[in-house]
């Protein structure tokens, strides 16, 4: 391979660009960190920003796959979940950020993929 289409090969075979989800109190980035056509990925980066604080969270988690009619195939992503400490996190495809703590509902608020 010439070097003049090496650089622009190993720029497209990079790690994927995060996901931005904006919601009224949070702006959620999510980098999933396996290799691109990864499907169900199991090493994926929540940094979460507080609007009010401005404080970060970073935590590693998965993506959520429903399963095919097979049982056996992921067919389609259904989100993200996190887990801190007994704080579990959930970032949903259609755009919600829910933060629970056993029974109890921390965060839960609509937004924005962007």
């Amino acid at each position: 391979m010439r070097p003049a289409l090496a650089l622009p090969l190993l720029l497209v075979a990079g790690p994927l660009p995060a996901a931005t989800l904006d919601t009224p109190g949070y702006r959620v980035e999510i980098i999933e960190q396996c290799d691109e056509g990864t499907v169900g990925c199991d090493n994926v980066l929540y940094r979460g920003t507080s609007k009010k604080s401005g404080n970060t969270l970073e935590l590693k988690g998965r993506q959520l796959m429903r399963l095919c009619a097979d049982g056996i195939t992921p067919c389609h992503s259904l989100g993200y979940e996190f887990n801190n400490g007994d704080t579990h996190y959930f970032v949903g495809e259609d755009g919600r950020l829910s933060v629970t703590r056993g029974d109890r509902t921390l965060v839960d608020q609509q937004g924005e993929w962007r």
